[in-house]
């Protein structure tokens, strides 16, 4: 055997154990993302998952909101609530039922997008999500999530 036969050989081993490496580095990176895109600790699914739904109450007032570039989205929301949700509210919480928390988050939500991140379908469903999200908190949990009964972007 030659000289460079053998000196190749490990070479060739050391590119391997490289390439091995890095591929592990990316699929982990990938791992990671996927697992942070897809809701991180699923404890709040797990949530989600366990509460039962109540009624969908639709606010009747549709709201025209600035977005973030001068343009408009005139919009109008209906709530699903929680059963304990639904209880809390009463018989009467469709007709009775007080829309103005989460009209004011969709404000603090939608002000943050432009006309051409609401195009893109993901951006709309981050901005649901996002929406949903902060009614949640304002109405301490008694909403499961938030619909759009009307979307008109001008």
């Amino acid at each position: 055997m030659s000289d460079t036969a053998i000196e190749e050989k490990p070479k060739s081993k050391k590119l391997v154990i490289i390439i091995v490496a890095a591929l592990v580095v990316v699929l982990a990176a990938a791992g990671v993302a996927v697992f942070m895109l897809l809701g991180g600790s699923g404890d709040e699914k797990s949530e989600a998952a366990t509460a039962e739904p109540g009624i969908v109450v639709p606010l009747k007032d549709e709201m025209t909101l600035n977005l973030a570039d001068g343009r408009f989205l005139k919009l109008q929301l209906a709530l699903q609530l929680t059963k304990e949700g639904t209880e809390a509210a009463g018989e009467k919480a469709a007709e009775t039922f007080d829309g103005s928390m989460a009209q004011d988050a969709a404000i603090t939500v939608f002000s943050q997008y432009k006309y051409d991140d609401l195009l893109d379908p993901k951006k709309k469903e981050e901005a649901r999500n996002k929406l949903t999200a902060e009614t949640k908190k304002r109405y301490d949990d008694a909403v499961m999530q938030v619909y759009f009964r009307q979307f008109v972007m001008q």
